[in-house]
């Protein structure tokens, strides 16, 4: 099956238009579009049905073990929605509504029926307005997600507490869309003033330190509420500002998604939905409009049956090459398909099936072991957790404002001599990681720390790291010769993970690990400062490993790359030596890990 991906470089500026003001931002967005975001939406029916159901099993072949069928049953009340979940993994899950009216389960539980005796709770508390006050996870009796929500205004604030502590702020501020200017061609109808809305959403993430803000925008056509457009972007204030999507309904259902890459600003490449009579999705192109639909970048057909299943899906794109899978069913006398078996282009498929109950006239609908009673014993528990959970953003609050006001650290730690390391880390700082060795040949054992500032919640990240180094002097006195922010990475640095100091052979020696793979970076004590000497880094996956061995002294290197798979799309196995000769040695003091480019790596 392709996946057809189109990777699109804009540099642009970016414009939010409000009354009497205007906002601009720039910035420079990559776009990823991956084949598959509507086939699933298109022809997975695996829980469409007609009737009255009362229970569906639906089996399917086990990926790892095609022998193997793993089979779910649900059960239905009589307004066809799901109370009871049964999955193949010795796992039960139980849906609670609290009014017949109701479309969303206010209470679910979650068992293990094997070994695993693990219950988890899901909760909401609500008013009369419906609107929800508290909702949390109880998972073995303990809280691990809770979340307070408040209403002041137009304004929803809620408070996310997990593992027992703060997690995340966020708000959601309802827009007077009268003041404010919608870009040209975003909205192309009149729209209902009554119906139509826009939310400013904020969110303050208080351990990864983190801030997203979203604003979003429906529009409901007047005088026809099954038309509408919504779109929604990022803020002034985050990275890729203006980035965003706009989406067009008619009669209820998507017919077409752009990217907005200016705030004030539609693309003109995107998909577009066309459906049959029935409603069913007939295609789905994507490329640019102005093409569609003769040419496109990628393209999905859908043919359906007289039952409305999808019987057929051809898959193409600019590269030429068609995909088709056919689906084949046998339906039961209600119409509803008991079995789905596709069929590719080589022969090869798999089959899904299912299997009904069906209620009969008069006939009691099936219950679970959840009732009214059973919610309010959880809502009561929910209920008494709020002071804790209060408390405890009070306290972080408290706490917080203390560190911030903290006098700042004055000591001149390069003039400081002390035989205690202890007294050059800075107030307010935890040792990371402490090593001793030899680093200038004087016999004396120097002392290399890492640190990062103290934390308030046990999940913060910290988002950098200090290096420093103590020479020892030959009065027993240690001495801060180097200090570097950028030779040892952050917590919250993308998939790169601080592992350890090493002093070997006078060598200072920092390792970090990644995903799969890792980097070491050598350094020496010369001319009076630490410089890198010596990088190795490697990475991959199952299929593939690519590294590189730099010597910077000498300037040369060692590239490899092993194809494992032999996989005709990736490279053959390469292996290069070349040489890379630098005017001055990377100083540790300055030296950020990564910035250093070798051949196709960076050290």
């Amino acid at each position: 099956m392709s996946h057809l991906e189109v990777h699109l470089r804009l540099e642009k500026k970016f414009y939010f238009m409000k009354k009497d003001q205007r906002f601009l931002w720039t910035g420079t967005f990559v776009m990823l579009v991956v084949s598959g975001f509507m086939q699933a939406q298109a022809f997975e029916q695996e829980f469409f049905f007609k009737g009255k159901v009362k229970t569906m099993t639906l089996e399917k072949e086990n990926a790892s073990d095609k022998k193997d069928k793993l089979k779910t049953v649900f059960e239905y009340d009589q307004n066809q929605r799901k109370i009871k979940e049964i999955s193949p993994y010795n796992y039960t899950n139980e849906h609670f509504y609290l009014t017949k009216s109701d479309e969303k389960p206010i209470l679910k539980k979650s068992y293990g029926t094997g070994e695993s005796k693990t219950q988890t709770i899901e909760i909401e508390d609500q008013n009369k307005a419906r609107q929800t006050l508290l909702s949390g996870h109880l998972k073995q009796g303990k809280w691990d997600y809770y979340f307070i929500h408040d209403y002041v205004g137009n304004v929803q604030k809620i408070r996310w507490f997990t593992d027992g502590e703060i997690y995340l702020e966020k708000t959601e501020e309802t827009m007077d869309l009268n003041k404010y200017h919608i870009p040209a061609g975003f909205v192309p109808f009149d729209w209902d003033r009554n119906r139509s809305s826009g939310i400013i959403k904020k969110s303050r993430d208080y351990t990864s330190n983190q801030y997203d803000h979203n604003v979003v925008f429906e529009f409901i056509e007047e005088g026809n509420p099954n038309n509408r457009i919504t779109f929604h972007y990022n803020g002034a204030d985050v990275y890729d500002a203006g980035k965003g999507y706009w989406h067009r309904y008619e009669d209820g259902k998507k017919i077409e998604e752009r990217n907005i890459y200016r705030a004030n600003e539609i693309s003109d490449f995107g998909h577009r939905y066309v459906y049959n009579a029935d409603g069913k999705l007939k295609s789905d192109h994507y490329g640019y409009f102005s093409q569609l639909p003769n040419k496109f970048l990628q393209r999905n057909l859908y043919t359906y049956n007289d039952n409305g299943d999808c019987i057929k899906r051809t898959e193409d794109g600019e590269s030429g090459k068609t995909y088709i899978i056919h689906y084949k069913y046998t339906y039961d006398e209600q119409k509803n398909w008991t079995s789905q078996t596709s069929v590719f282009d080589d022969g090869s498929g798999s089959t899904i099936r299912r299997s009904f109950t069906y209620y009969k006239p008069g006939e009691s609908e099936l219950k679970n072991s959840l009732s009214e009673t059973v919610y309010n014993r959880y809502l009561k528990e929910l209920r008494a957790y709020k002071p804790v959970a209060e408390q405890q953003f009070k306290d972080y609050n408290l706490a917080k404002t203390k560190k911030d006001n903290a006098p700042s650290d004055k000591t001149n730690y390069r003039e400081l001599r002390s035989k205690n390391w202890k007294d050059f880390l800075p107030k307010g700082q935890k040792a990371d990681t402490i090593t001793t060795g030899d680093l200038n040949k004087d016999g004396l054992d120097d002392v290399v720390m890492v640190y990062q500032p103290e934390k308030l919640l046990k999940k913060e990240n910290s988002t950098g790291r200090t290096l420093r180094i103590l020479l020892k002097q030959s009065d027993g006195n240690y001495q801060l010769v180097a200090e570097s922010n950028g030779a040892v990475a952050g917590e919250s640095m993308n998939n790169v993970y601080f592992s350890g100091l090493e002093i070997k052979k006078g060598l200072l020696i920092i390792n970090h690990d990644f995903i799969r793979g890792g980097s070491v970076h050598k350094y020496r004590y010369q001319n009076g400062g630490f410089y890198l000497i010596g990088g190795e880094s490697h990475y991959g996956d199952a299929s593939y490993h690519s590294g590189i061995d730099y010597n910077l002294s000498t300037g040369k290197y060692i590239s490899t790359y092993d194809n494992w798979d032999d996989n005709k799309d990736l490279p053959k196995s390469t292996k290069k030596e070349g040489t890379q000769k630098l005017a001055t040695l990377p100083n540790i003091e300055t030296f950020e890990i990564f910035s250093l480019g070798v051949g196709d790596h960076e050290l």
